[in-house]
């Protein structure tokens, strides 16, 4: 696994506003794999489903709750995928 280049991603999303704003218009796991392959990032699919699912894991779950019923159509889906993305977030960003 190239854990240290999906490490590298998820931080540069957090520090890079450019790289940030791409994550908008994604709506699955497998587009913000390729976005940050597409980016320079060496991780695969499986790499980013560990990464997520161990994220995923230690949330409470009501916030686990959430994150499985947001809607993978609005602008804020792929921040809401990984607890240091949804940091990004306004607080009641996207929640209705």
């Amino acid at each position: 696994m190239e854990s240290s280049s999906l490490d590298l991603f998820v931080a540069e999303v957090v520090r890079s506003h450019e790289l940030a704003t791409g994550l908008k218009i994604l709506t699955s796991h497998s587009e913000i794999v390729a976005y940050g392959q597409s980016k320079g990032f060496a991780f695969s699919e499986s790499d980013w489903t560990e990464y997520f699912k161990q994220d995923l894991l230690s949330q409470p779950q009501h916030i686990r709750d959430k994150i499985s019923s947001s809607d993978s159509t609005h602008w804020s889906w792929a921040f809401r995928q990984i607890s240091i993305w949804r940091a990004m977030l306004m607080e009641g960003a996207g929640d209705s």
